[in-house]
């Protein structure tokens, strides 16, 4: 006697990022269809986040015959089940209890993330991703998003994520996170089965026909171009910031541009240069200055 073992979607968790989808000035939301699909053909969201089951929920997934799968959008977890319909709810092979919790590590994979994401990094406070609000923190702490129909503005991750330090240490202790383990480290992830809005099985413990998708989407960041000329005391720079994205082209011209001096005594009504015969192109974000905590991008031309 033979059967074949039977899984299901459990939930989904999309890692968009701006940076990599959005074209220069236009946005990947605003995208048509067939564009958005050939922004979506290089993208790879652990080319720069990793995301990272705990120990405890290593053994939680074997013991409970959940496969956790990536892909290039991100995760899917998938729950074995008993038969049934496929536009009905399905029993899962084990039972989930309302409370099981499913634990995630999400590091940084690429030193450049905090120059082009719009987050502000402090050290031993970490991010918290989850569809319930942590133990001891504010009453409007945001919770996980959902997937936006196509009439809805996406929900960035924002600072309102960051937990304080005492929380941040209170998690990662609860968590059982090692400190090795905590090098790198932007967050967690965590998802409750029966989570606050939003539940990932139904009100019977059974895992939906239609999976809910979790969506953690990074804005870029924005930043002052400076553009420094080769054996010159000048440089200009943008007169507002500029969005920093992987593709796509923003178009700068002398009318974006303020024309500076390397020396502050020097008036501009004494300026002598010529800002039209350059080309400015788009900076590499791996060179960037910071002063008083803004991020200002630097290219030599």
């Amino acid at each position: 006697m033979s059967y074949s073992q039977l899984y299901r979607t459990l939930a989904d968790v999309q890692v968009l990022h701006e940076y990599y989808l959005n074209s220069g000035s236009d946005s990947f939301r605003g995208m048509e269809k067939d564009q958005q699909r050939l922004m979506f053909k290089n993208y790879a969201f652990n080319g720069f986040l990793q995301v990272i089951p705990t120990a405890q929920t290593r053994r939680i997934l074997e013991n409970q015959n959940l496969l956790l799968r990536t892909n290039p959008l991100g995760l899917q977890l998938l729950a074995q089940v008993e038969p049934a319909l496929i536009n009905e709810p399905a029993k899962p092979f084990i039972p989930l209890d309302n409370d099981l919790e499913l634990h995630f590590l999400v590091k940084i994979g690429d030193p450049a993330f905090e120059i082009y994401t719009d987050l502000t990094l402090v050290k031993n406070e970490i991010f918290y991703f989850a569809n319930i609000k942590p133990a001891g923190a504010p009453l409007n702490f945001p919770v996980l998003p959902i997937a936006p129909d196509q009439e809805s503005d996406p929900e960035y991750i924002s600072n309102a994520y960051r937990l304080d330090e005492t929380l941040s240490k209170d998690v990662l202790d609860n968590m059982q996170v090692s400190p090795g383990d905590r090098f790198g480290l932007l967050g967690v992830l965590v998802l409750r089965m029966h989570g606050d809005p939003h539940q990932i099985t139904d009100n019977d413990g059974k895992v939906p026909a239609t999976p809910v998708t979790f969506v953690m989407e990074f804005a870029n960041r924005s930043t002052i171009w400076k553009y420094y000329f080769q054996n010159s005391d000048y440089y200009a720079e943008t007169t507002g910031p500029k969005p920093l994205t992987k593709n796509g082209y923003v178009v700068i011209d002398q009318s974006q541009l303020t024309l500076r001096n390397k020396d502050p005594e020097i008036q501009s009504e004494d300026y002598v240069f010529d800002l039209n015969p350059y080309y400015y192109p788009a900076p590499d974000v791996r060179k960037t200055e910071i002063e008083a905590g803004n991020f200002y991008s630097v290219i030599y031309i």
